[in-house]
């Protein structure tokens, strides 16, 4: 899974192991190449960079572990707002905010509130 990752130069330095073919977290490769538009194979590599992203972003605003769902078991809502973070990245790669309106309605219920 890191190959295409290394033939672009980009390596991960997480310890966390690398997610199952296809599997980037809350949603799979071709959920996120649906959702982009992206019909070819050329651009996996940076779909299943920023699609790892996107769960990673959308888990730590909800504050749940990493461990809770898999692209399989994880909420629609949740997956919607996943794709809504990924397009996001994905079309605006020198920054932006990347949860925006339309992801914190999403997940608005599902969030642990701030203890202050």
């Amino acid at each position: 899974m890191l190959l295409p990752f290394i033939a672009f130069g980009i390596v991960p330095e997480s310890d966390e192991p690398a997610p199952p073919d296809g599997d980037l977290g809350l949603i799979t490769l071709a959920e996120a190449k649906t959702h982009l538009r992206v019909l070819g194979d050329e651009l996996d590599a940076d779909i299943t960079l920023k699609g790892i992203a996107a769960s990673d972003i959308v888990l730590d605003y909800l504050k749940r572990p990493a461990d809770e769902w898999t692209a399989e078991t994880a909420p629609f809502k949740v997956k919607a707002a996943t794709l809504l973070v990924l397009g996001g990245l994905f079309e605006n790669r020198e920054g932006g905010e990347p949860i925006n309106d339309a992801v914190r309605s999403l997940l608005h219920r599902l969030r642990d509130p701030a203890l202050a």
